[in-house]
């Protein structure tokens, strides 16, 4: 099995300081009640901090993804690092709320060239043979600031106060900033390259009406007026999008990328396998909490486990995708997924503390098994100059995939759950009966993600057994 050479380690480690910052916003979820009292609001405003975020971001991610295959890898991703830079400076002296979530504009431009640049960068710098394993050492960098962010923001914050979890992210910045202007290679832009600014718009406009609509939907319903009107306008702009992409003759999406199965089916998995995880995130701390009575450190060290074993397994599965084929090793990334998801089938309220554990430590597994081979196989399946629109498509499913896993999975747990957190006054027979519905509501939500991870794992097994129909 090839071992990266030495030299090309700094160059990664230059293109994966990207993710390392941008997984370090980890920090703000533990910082939100600090900023509420800071400047005197309510969750449902400071909560706008990470929905603004995580929607700009989604939002301009495949457009600067695109700008960079057109005006070159190195020159974006170092503007990328100038505009988190600033913004997190902002952050950290801003008097008002207000200006605190604008600003989070301009550091999600920052997060989302990182999201889109850093595997292109790897993909482009580092030999084929060394690829899976440079890609999965990029994901685990990121899972560093993943942990970092989740641990170190309590002390930040209990010694410092909320701000310094964006001041001292200023000189990671520069330093990150002085790397990249040594380290990285010039990538040759391609003349092919072109950049449609009417169809960067039309993607920008059906991505923010879809965002949009997904929030919206969790709060007026499916059916309300502003959330039809936020569809239809995301569907009328894609239209559109597809239009134009088949009439033009240097489309935005070069029109070659999303026939490749490789590529295509490789962007579904990657949205199947965020939909089916991502439960574990926004269901099982309720679960753990009301059901099997955990408090909020016990809950803070589940939440981490599949980060640390992540790290871990990340560049393993990508050594694994240089020896064999990605989509092998994603396909058992996927299945040892299933396998946890389905695990949860047999919890109840007297579950134990080292069973979820182990639940979570076999999710990171898979997870870092299927996220480097599945970034291998998708970025060994584009050209040169297709580089940064792959890597900000791997992102956009991604942060998709997220996005409807707390929307659909999350009303369906809700919409099970007909017990409140509240029993008091309860009899002991509705108590029981409270419980009993609640596990079943959780239980059917995980079944229906695990049946999600199964249906990424039968894709990536189709993929490789029609690896010889593929250009890779």
């Amino acid at each position: 099995m090839p071992v990266i050479a030495r030299r090309y380690w700094l160059i990664l480690a230059t293109a994966s300081s990207g993710m390392l910052l941008a997984s370090l916003d980890f920090s703000v979820n533990v910082g939100l009640p600090e900023i509420a009292d800071s400047f005197d609001t309510d969750l449902t405003s400071i909560y706008k901090i990470i929905t603004v975020y995580l929607g700009a971001t989604a939002t301009v991610q495949l457009i600067l993804g695109r700008v960079a295959d057109v005006y070159g890898l190195k020159r974006i991703y170092i503007l990328g690092l100038l505009a988190y830079g600033v913004a997190v400076f902002l952050i950290g002296v801003a008097t008002t709320l207000e200006s605190v979530i604008t600003t989070r504009i301009l550091q999600a431009l920052g997060n989302a060239v990182f999201l889109a640049l850093s595997p292109a960068i790897v993909t482009a710098s580092v030999p084929d043979r060394f690829r899976g394993q440079a890609l999965g050492w990029m994901t685990a960098i990121g899972m560093i600031g993943m942990i970092l962010g989740s641990f170190g923001a309590g002390f930040v914050i209990d010694h410092y106060g909320w701000r310094w979890i964006f001041l001292a992210r200023v000189p990671l910045t520069i330093l990150a900033l002085a790397m990249s202007l040594w380290f990285l290679p010039n990538v040759r832009k391609s003349p092919e390259a072109n950049l449609d600014l009417i169809s960067g718009l039309l993607i920008v406009a059906s991505i923010y009406f879809l965002m949009v609509f997904l929030h919206q939907i969790q709060t007026t319903g499916w059916l309300s007026s502003s959330s039809i009107i936020y569809f239809a306008s995301s569907l009328i702009a894609f239209c559109y999008l597809l239009r134009r992409q088949v009439t033009i003759s240097t489309p935005f999406i070069p029109r070659g990328l999303l026939r490749r199965s490789a590529v295509s089916l490789g962007l579904i998995c990657n949205f199947l396998m965020y939909l089916a995880i991502f439960v574990n995130w926004f269901v099982l701390p309720f679960f753990v909490a009301e059901i099997v009575g955990m408090g909020p450190t016990s809950i803070g060290v589940f939440l981490t486990i599949p980060a640390m074993f992540l790290l871990i397994a990340s560049p393993f599965g990508g050594a694994l995708a240089d020896r064999t084929h990605p989509a092998l090793v994603s396909t058992l990334g996927m299945v040892i997924i299933v396998v946890c998801l389905g695990s949860f089938q047999s919890v109840d309220h007297l579950s134990t503390s080292f069973g979820f554990a182990v639940r979570m430590a076999g999710l990171g597994v898979g997870m870092g098994i299927f996220q480097s081979s599945n970034l291998s196989l998708i970025m060994g399946n584009v050209s040169t100059h297709e580089l940064g629109i792959a890597g900000g498509l791997s992102g956009l499913s991604r942060n998709l995939g997220t996005v409807c896993s707390v929307v659909f999975l999350g009303a369906i747990f809700v919409t099970l759950k007909t017990t409140g957190q509240d029993l008091g006054g309860a009899s002991s027979a509705q108590t029981i009966d409270a419980v009993t519905i609640y596990i079943g509501a959780f239980k059917f939500v995980y079944g229906i993600a695990a049946a999600i991870g199964f249906l990424g794992a039968i894709l990536n097994f189709w993929l490789w057994r029609n690896r010889k129909t593929d250009s890779y």
